[in-house]
């Protein structure tokens, strides 16, 4: 009964009975609905492409899965053919678009969190990148390495798999398991952090307008703030928990972190373990070196063509939204093969300096050049083999 078409003939009883059972790795078993013999077939290797899509590309494949968006809504036809096309390159093993933790948090504060989680899911092949903050902490090791041993800045490899969870080139299963997680406990915290966030911004983008900062100026300074930015951020982590201990209210709990003071706290004993006269966890985080960390880098030059834009009087959209976006980008532009990002990003991404001084692997894709994603989206489908198209029509039923 849990044999799926289409079927074959069974070796051992002959009858046209032999259908797909599972999928797992690079085996597809087969098992006949008759007799019950079963075997397993190799499946064909492949090279998936990894491409991170921005939420709003989410929630907008989920809504033209679903056919819930509003008829007559704005690239209506755009979106069905990135679906159609999407998932096809998806379905013939030429692609996966991870889940993050970026991902999550958006999802949360969603009207239907679990429906759209479970849509990004079906997309991801099961696998996730890892989140920003270790990424970040990853790069921030290997500079920490350099500085103790008194080298350059090191030049890091930027291999995709490092930053995913799980294997990119297995074949999909058939079954998804999914564990309907209620979360929306956390959505109020997350709500009132990006609250605070957007007021920060709204504050710089005051004192860019204010002086009429240049890019030079606004980039000199994110460059330089790495350990003053830390410094900052580890204040209010441990003033935040430290209010929510002592309060008496449970609600208040869930607002407790410890990954900053964790993560400089393991810098600090890398530190104390090397014992190198003269240098600290605090001096480290003061090293020139640091900006050059890509993760730091690419944020600051994009905080720096923001701040431009309002400097110049231009009026850039400011949410908090474009801050986890500007995280996205520089955590995995260097790693991923694309990213299809919001128009604003997209933009400042071909701003001179960014197009001139930044260096990373993805193509970046946005709804100002959305025809150039379908097409690349049809060249994934279409790289794949006659061998490989053949064995996804028979398990997935995706057109050869």
């Amino acid at each position: 009964m849990f044999e799926l078409p289409p079927f074959r003939k069974c070796p051992k009883c002959k009858n046209e009975a032999l259908g797909t059972l599972s999928v797992g790795g690079t085996m597809a078993t087969k098992r006949c609905k008759n007799c019950g013999h079963s075997h397993g077939e190799v499946l064909p290797d492949v090279d998936k492409r990894v491409v991170y899509l921005d939420q709003f590309v989410i929630s907008e494949l989920y809504k033209t899965k679903t056919k819930t968006r509003r008829p007559g809504a704005p690239s209506e036809q755009f979106w069905l053919d990135c679906y159609s096309l999407a998932n096809r390159a998806y379905l013939r093993q030429q692609v996966i678009f991870p889940t993050s933790n970026l991902h999550s948090d958006e999802t949360i504060v969603w009207h239907s969190p679990s429906e759209l989680r479970l849509a990004h899911e079906m997309f991801s092949g099961d696998i996730s990148f890892e989140d920003t903050h270790s990424v970040a902490i990853s790069q921030e090791w290997e500079f920490a390495e350099a500085y103790l041993k008194d080298l350059e800045v090191p030049s890091l490899t930027f291999d995709v798999d490092d930053i995913l969870s799980g294997d990119r080139n297995v074949w999909l299963p058939i079954y998804h398991i999914n564990v309907n997680s209620d979360l929306s406990i956390f959505a109020p915290g997350l709500r009132e952090s990006k609250a605070t966030a957007a007021n920060s911004l709204k504050q710089l983008a005051d004192a860019w307008a204010k002086k009429r900062s240049t890019f030079d100026q606004i980039l000199k300074h994110e460059l330089s703030s790495y350990g003053s930015a830390m410094r900052h951020a580890l204040e209010h982590e441990v003033t935040r928990t430290a209010a929510a201990l002592a309060s008496n209210d449970p609600s208040s709990l869930l607002e407790i972190s410890f990954g900053l003071q964790n993560r400089y706290r393991q810098l600090a004993g890398l530190f104390m373990e090397r014992a190198v006269p003269g240098k600290t966890a605090a001096t480290f985080l003061d090293w020139v070196g640091n900006e050059q960390q890509p993760a730091h880098r690419i944020f600051a030059y994009l905080i720096a063509a923001l701040g431009w834009r309002v400097s110049s009087g231009q009026s850039p959209a400011l949410t908090a939204g474009i801050l986890n976006d500007f995280i996205a980008i520089a955590t995995y532009a260097p790693y991923v093969d694309a990213m299809f990002v919001d128009r604003q990003c997209a933009s400042l991404l071909k701003q001179g300096r960014l197009r001139s001084d930044l260096n990373y692997k993805a193509r970046i894709f946005s709804m100002s050049n959305k025809q150039e994603f379908l097409d690349y989206l049809e060249e994934l489908a279409d790289i794949a083999s006659p061998e490989v198209r053949s064995c996804a029509h028979e398990l997935y039923g995706v057109e050869l």
